[in-house]
């Protein structure tokens, strides 16, 4: 069994705390907030009821919105009571992939009943990446709790236990929620014993992580595009026939790039530059679809938002992480990172390139970019996996697209 370690940040005489709030009322500034992130909504006569109580499918829905969880590939039939057709299943299905809500004894998820404060407060501690401390300290409902009040959740908050959540007080949390910091895992998960938390609070070197920075919009313009990606190619310095090699291999793309110099006079080789200014008009007219996605055409089933631009598809980006890759993103550096085996991509949105193997590698030019889709990385579905050596099939008349790694 792994060991955990994290920072105890709580006395243990925070147990004893109660949960839930009749105190505070949400001040107009964080209401316009909310609304603007769109978080919270209201009725169709704009009211927002803040007085009445929140059933936990809309409590999902909220909790989706202030962590800007990708809802853009989940799993079918993730609760036996939650059908397809219901109005909040992507918010369901996607909160139960990332361990935010489990099913009752029956399996069942219950999503017209009343979300209690304990549960809420649940929710945001695990959205938070809080959930090991609350272990240390517990678990439910009392681990909950305490690091809630620690970590200013709850914060000028008065609960009573087992009792419905009503919208004023989800409001409070949620808003109190963006400005706290994340807590994350400091080393990857490679079976190594013990896994170590770190709460990104900005010390130390330590970047600092909220709810809140997952609603800065990336720059996508032409002109940050291009510092960026040539930041990013100046780590690879430039070897001759590099670009030979980029022709030999995909004949069938037209590709250009410079040769550049750093500071210091080295030189390194940066693609060009995607130019969305031409092509901005068709780009926000992208429209999503959704699909079947088999692996190697076993269960389970997932279902999988998709554009298409140029006649070339483009699906989210953790779309690899099921097809037996490593995904992640690097917020600071703007790169996506896809690896298995010895083979590396990474990425930056925008750009009509991706760079292959680190320094050992070479730049691969693309049909058409990876690009952010209402918040979410789509990138070119078929060009990465051929990469990896994963085969791609759509069948048009299922609906369904198989990947076989």
């Amino acid at each position: 069994m792994k060991k955990v370690i994290y920072f105890v940040l709580i006395a243990a005489s925070l147990l004893s705390i109660s949960v839930c709030a009749n105190a505070a009322v949400m001040t107009e500034e964080q209401q316009n907030e909310l609304v603007n992130m769109g978080i919270i909504t209201g009725d169709p006569n704009g009211d927002l009821r803040l007085n009445d109580t929140i059933t936990r499918a809309e409590a999902i829905k909220m909790i989706c919105a202030a962590g800007n969880i990708d809802t853009s590939i989940i799993e079918t039939n993730a609760f036996p009571d939650v059908q397809e057709n219901h109005w909040a299943y992507s918010y369901i299905a996607a909160a139960k992939a990332i361990g935010l809500v489990a099913g009752n004894e029956n399996g069942n998820f219950n999503p017209e009943s009343n979300v209690t404060n304990e549960e809420i407060v649940k929710m945001l501690v695990c959205l938070l990446g809080y959930e090991p401390m609350a272990y240390g300290l517990g678990g439910y409902p009392a681990g909950y709790t305490a690091v809630a009040a620690k970590i200013g959740l709850t914060k000028g908050m008065h609960f009573s236990v087992n009792s419905p959540a009503i919208r004023n007080d989800v409001g409070i949390l949620i808003h109190n929620a963006l400005n706290i910091s994340i807590m994350k895992a400091k080393t990857t998960t490679n079976g190594s014993d013990p896994i170590e938390y770190v709460i990104m609070d900005g010390a130390n070197g330590i970047p600092n992580m909220t709810l809140r920075n997952r609603f800065i919009k990336y720059d996508s313009s032409h002109n940050n595009i291009s510092k960026l990606s040539q930041e990013f190619a100046s780590q690879y310095l430039y070897k001759e026939g590099d670009t030979e090699k980029s022709f030999a291999l995909y004949p069938d793309i037209i590709y250009t790039s410079g040769i550049e110099k750093t500071a210091d006079g080295k030189e390194y080789e940066c693609p060009a530059i995607y130019d969305d200014l031409m092509v901005q008009e068709l780009v926000n007219g992208i429209n999503k679809d959704t699909a079947k996605l088999l692996i190697n055409g076993m269960e389970p089933v997932y279902r999988v938002s998709y554009a298409v631009f140029k006649e070339k598809m483009l699906v989210p980006l953790y779309v690899f992480n099921l097809a037996g890759c490593n995904v992640r993103f690097d917020e600071t550096r703007y790169v996506a990172t896809i690896s298995k085996n010895s083979t590396v991509l990474e990425i930056l949105p925008n750009l009509i390139g991706m760079r292959k193997n680190q320094a050992e590698g070479f730049w691969i030019p693309l049909a058409v970019c990876a690009r952010f889709i209402d918040h979410t990385l789509y990138v070119p579905l078929e060009a990465v996996a051929s990469e990896f050596g994963i085969a791609v099939s759509w069948d048009s008349a299922a609906n369904t697209i198989t990947l076989q790694p």
